[in-house]
């Protein structure tokens, strides 16, 4: 069996758990110490999901401000199938403004 191996097979067993993917990486820093060809194909890996993770993703900035609000929200980034069913917001009273409003 090939340096790694063990501790990629560990990992895929639970893929959270953070000492296992350390250990992967120790593992396979290890053998690309030794071995250049691997080192090689390594480092090509890398270079390109690098690219793949810059070319998926940017950054997300969610910001909600001013105002009243009236039923959900929804904050995040590549949402697919979302649907709400809400209500009609309540009316304010006669002669309340609202918050941040004047009269």
């Amino acid at each position: 069996m090939s340096p790694g191996e063990t501790e990629l097979a560990r990992l895929e067993e639970r893929p959270a758990d953070p000492v296992r993917a350390q250990a992967l990486s120790a593992a396979l820093a290890m053998r690309a110490a030794t071995d250049t060809d691997f080192d090689a194909r390594l480092q090509q890996w890398l270079t390109q999901a690098t690219a793949l993770v810059h070319s998926v993703g940017g950054e997300t900035r969610n910001e909600i401000s001013g105002g009243t609000f009236h039923g959900p929200v929804l904050q995040g980034r590549d949402f697919s199938g979302a649907s709400f069913t809400t209500r009609t917001p309540p009316s304010p009273a006669p002669g309340d403004a609202e918050p941040g409003q004047q009269e």
